[in-house]
Order: structure tokens, then sequence, then C-alpha cells
């Protein structure tokens, strides 16, 4: 909505609006994260036992990677991976060392995968992953006085960015009175 009303008054008024588009860190590419069922992306909105919340304890990450969806393996050498398989692997890139996910890359290639151990390393490799994540968002929600400067400094800058920006919006309206 907010690309189409941009789009929408640049036309009409000329360029006061940049384009918003979706941030990512580094430039890399965006990636979808697949809930542990796979069927749609990991969200919030959506079942909460197919995702892993940051707030997640760790046994509770255990036990939804343990329950995700798995098929009874491969049964030919290099198969295509089914959807919620492809997104358990993906999962693993994201949070496992690089030799980790070749290991049971090549299990899955070779017809040998063991799903529960596959998803035991995955589990833990979240865990690890996540936990870090997790202090550091507890530390800063218990820090009052952190949060209370930063939403300053934030409303300092949204007031003095959202001046400039109304000044343009009235001057290319000719809504520039006084």
């Amino acid at each position: 909505m907010t690309r189409n009303f941009a789009e929408r008054f640049n036309h009409r008024y000329g360029k006061i609006f940049p384009p918003p588009y979706a941030f990512n860190y580094e430039g890399e590419k965006l990636i979808k994260i697949m809930s542990l069922d796979g069927k749609g992306k990991m969200s919030k909105s959506e079942n909460q036992l197919n995702t892993v919340y940051l707030s997640d304890g760790d046994e509770i990450i255990r036990n939804k990677i343990m329950k995700a969806r798995t098929d009874s393996g491969p049964s030919q050498p290099d198969s295509v991976k089914p959807d919620f398989i492809e997104g358990l692997f993906g999962l693993m890139k994201i949070v496992s060392e690089p030799d980790t996910v070749e290991k049971f890359e090549a299990d899955f290639n070779g017809c040998t995968i063991r799903y529960g151990d596959f998803k035991k390393q995955l589990a833990e490799d979240m865990v690890k992953f996540i936990s870090p994540l997790r202090e550091r968002i507890s530390a800063i929600s218990n820090d009052y006085n952190y949060l209370a400067g930063v939403m300053e400094q934030g409303a300092v800058k949204a007031r003095a960015s959202a001046r400039a920006t109304l000044q343009l919006v009235k001057e290319a309206m000719g809504l520039n009175y006084l």
C-alpha cells in the first residue's frame, strides 16, 4: 500500500516520496524462510506450531523442530527434495556450519539420511543461533534508560524528517499558505 500511495502522489505532484523497498543487510539476496510444515513462509501471523520465534525457549525450539514435517526419505540417489524438506535444509543453511549442511546433503543424495538425526542437529544449531539473540533482546528490553534514550533520539529525527517532508508536500500541492 505504501508503494502505491507513494507512486500515486509522485505521479500527480512530482517526485517527493522515494518508493519503499525491502531492506536487506549486506546487499545479499533476500531469502524466504519456509514454515516447518513447508506450506508457505514462516510468519508470526500463521500457525504458531510451524514458526520458530526468537522469544521461544530452547526446549520449545527443539520440540518444534522435532515435530517438523518430513517423509520417509528419498528412494533414488540425487532425488529432488520436496518443498517441506527443502525448507528444513534452508533453515540448516542459515544456522549450521557448512560442513554439517554438506554432510546431510550427501546423506540425502545418497538415500541414507536419517531425519531424526537431521532434525536433532538442526534443533541444536537453531538453539545455538537464537540463544545469543534472545539474550540480547532481553537485555535491551530490560534497560529502560537505554530504550527511553533510543525513543527520544528517534522522535527527534522523525520530527525533523516529517517537518521537511511536509514542507515539500505542501509546496508540491500548492498548499503553502504561510
